[in-house]
């Protein structure tokens, strides 16, 4: 008799047929313990809190300790808040895997041969996962099929599964590789740690943090299509030179220009209030809109400026001899007045801003709101994994279960957790950091332990007269020498703890939060 390993496979696949069909291996994975959605998460605050998870697994009262860590922080709305491994708090998702049969025997581990964890953010009705493709990064994607697996290409690693897909990719011709869901480790518990409960236990880490950025730009806000809510704001913050406004005479009429003006600064505010409404006007095109840069939409709002002449000179009879477009008024004004560049050339203030209709009023609007666009087009940067503090997400574990021969792997899911929200950074409870400062007496032994490296141009500059410095009239010149400045960091630490509570109480009168942004208890003086 031929033995069956000796069998042509085309004989082996006619005896198999032959043969009473195997009942389906039913796998479950759930919360570890049992239970709702409620019961994936739980929290330590342990240093080491995985070995910590363990040592309370193996306590005879292991349910009572879980239960414990699980839920410590809701907020308002009921929804469970997970802290930030800053806040020394940490957050994992527990299962146990189990086969669906009577006493429900935990699944033998040698019998998985993958797990992971997804983490799933919450838009409205549907799910939203974080995709690559390659190294690709899609960002936040609909999940269209939430109990499909979560990388196709690992689900190709049993050969029923890959000649399947071969076929697939063949008759699609090839085609672009499938983007895959971003997956964490999900990880079997120690055999001891399965043993002293009588479960198989898999755990993993919860991401709640990550220097993810997707690979394109972010997205920018339309000015132009905000509500009109907004719009109003926008308008209502933009200089009265970018809107219709009557004839105005200009302040400091045929004077020739001159960083010492010191338009920006609160004296000249009070003192020439039309002349602070230039200094507003120019800052905003050089600094808000990028005007005097290289943009097409810093262009478009130049060339309606340019349809308004300015009169810098004028007959007896007031009529203008000569003119001075706005464009060109701001492309001289604005590096000096604003940059504080030097005016060699002479260039004087215009006598008048002429009447502006409101059509030309809405197309500098347009153009202002345009700049803005493109401006912040320019600064957001690509979206972050974890940008939006007020999302929600939840977390699902799966398993790869190694079913008979010839058979792919089974895919099993667990149910998904309880939705959760990601603290900021400054919203911890955890234990504080200790930065310990060096007594009074004894800070003439604190050595210099960080060194600067100054060009010549800022050393002469902090070496002048520090009270000229603070008004603006600090200079540059002076020896063309390079220095390396040492100091000690516990020094520089004590001098900002020492400014940085002046400036709290000070703003305390405003803000009242002493009680919160500041607590000192008392303790023993160190011996």
């Amino acid at each position: 008799m031929v033995g069956a390993a000796t069998l042509h496979p085309a004989a082996r696949r006619k005896a198999v047929a032959m043969l009473p069909r195997q009942p389906a291996h039913e796998i479950c994975l759930r919360p570890l313990g049992g239970g709702d959605a409620r019961n994936v998460i739980a929290t330590s605050s342990a240093r080491d809190f995985v070995e910590a998870l363990f040592e309370d697994l193996q306590a005879a009262d292991w349910r009572t300790r879980l239960t414990a860590m699980r839920g410590l922080r809701k907020g308002s709305d009921n929804v469970l808040e997970l802290s930030l491994p800053t806040h020394r708090r940490f957050q994992l998702a527990l299962f146990e895997a189990y086969c669906l049969q009577p006493g429900e025997p935990r699944l033998d581990p040698a019998k998985i041969r993958g797990s992971g964890l997804v983490l799933r953010r919450l838009a409205g009705s549907r799910h939203e996962a974080w995709y690559k493709r390659g190294k690709t990064v899609l960002g936040w994607q609909a999940v269209n099929l939430p109990d499909a697996d979560p990388d196709p290409a690992k689900a190709a690693i049993h050969p029923a599964n890959a000649a399947l897909r071969s076929a697939i990719a063949a008759r699609q011709g090839g085609g672009v590789q499938a983007p895959a869901e971003s997956v964490h480790g999900l990880y079997p518990a120690p055999p001891e740690v399965c043993k002293a409960i009588g479960k198989t236990v898999l755990f993993a880490v919860i991401p709640v943090a990550s220097g993810e950025l997707e690979d394109r730009p972010g997205d920018a806000i339309n000015y132009a299509a905000l509500p009109a809510a907004d719009q109003h704001e926008m308008i209502a913050h933009l200089s009265c030179f970018l809107k219709a406004r009557p004839e105005r005479d200009l302040p400091r009429a045929g004077q020739v220009l001159s960083k010492d003006w010191n338009v920006l600064s609160p004296e000249t505010t009070v003192a020439d209030p039309q002349l602070a409404l230039i200094a507003t006007f120019l800052y905003q095109m050089m600094a808000e809109l990028d005007a005097l840069g290289s943009g097409p939409a810093a262009a478009r709002l130049l060339q309606v400026l340019a349809e308004i002449q300015l009169p810098t000179a004028e007959d007896q009879l007031g009529r203008p001899t000569a003119t001075l477009d706005a464009a060109s008024f701001v492309r001289r004004a604005a590096p000096i007045l604003i940059a504080g560049e030097g005016n060699p050339q002479g260039h004087a203030m215009p006598l008048r801003w002429p009447a502006v209709d409101e059509a030309t009023g809405q197309r500098l609007i347009e153009a202002a709101f345009a700049c803005l666009t493109e401006q912040h087009a320019a600064r957001i940067g690509p979206p972050e994994k974890f940008r939006d503090e007020q999302a929600r997400y939840c977390v699902r574990g799966f398993l790869r279960a190694a079913g008979h021969d010839d058979c792919p792997d089974a895919l099993v899911w667990s149910i998904e957790s309880e939705p959760f929200r990601i603290l900021p950074w400054w919203d911890g409870e955890g234990p504080g950091t200790t930065i310990a400062l060096p007594d009074i007496a004894r800070l003439k032994e604190v050595k210099p332990s960080v060194t600067f490296a100054l060009p010549s141009s800022l050393a002469n500059l902090l070496k002048g007269n520090m009270e000229d410095l603070a008004k603006g009239k600090g200079g540059t010149g002076g020896p063309g020498i390079d220095w390396l400045c040492s100091f000690s960091i516990p020094g520089i630490t004590l001098c900002a703890f020492i400014v940085l509570n002046i400036f709290l109480s000070m703003l305390n009168i405003i803000f009242s939060w002493m009680m919160s942004i500041k607590v000192c208890i008392p303790i023993p003086k160190r011996q």
